[in-house]
């Protein structure tokens, strides 16, 4: 007798902007779209410490409360006119591969001083004195 699987099935999500989702629409969004495109972005960095991506990743531990907020004050805090805290590949990983895919997933703009209202660092990270 052969084994039946289980069916996984997916909500199906609206095609209007990331601000125009739902909580749960975006909870949803992040499953479908976000992690798996950023999970093999943090691993080809960083085997060893993102070995168990997931939501908590970017989140924090809020995260399995079903709490979502960003930026997250948990992740690194930016100065930036002074980013030596940071290791250069560290910051050239962020700026060529994290923030461009991220604000792509989301039909966002990158940020830019043409655009400030593009996607970019304060997104996930706190400011340093803000």
């Amino acid at each position: 007798m052969a084994k039946s699987s289980e069916s996984t099935t997916m909500t199906a999500l609206p095609d209007v902007p990331w601000g125009k989702l739902d909580h749960d629409q975006r909870i949803e969004f992040m499953k479908q779209k976000v992690l798996p495109a950023m999970k093999p972005i943090f691993q080809s960095h960083d085997p060893k410490d993102f070995a168990e991506f997931g939501c908590d990743t970017c989140h924090g531990e809020a995260a399995n409360q079903g709490h979502f907020d960003m930026p997250n004050p948990k992740l690194p805090k930016l100065n930036f006119s002074d980013l030596s805290k940071f290791k250069k590949e560290d910051l050239e990983w962020m700026g060529k591969e994290v923030e461009p895919k991220m604000a792509s997933v989301l039909g966002l703009p990158v940020y830019s001083k043409d655009n400030p209202k593009g996607f970019g660092c304060p997104a996930c990270h706190t400011i340093e004195g803000q």
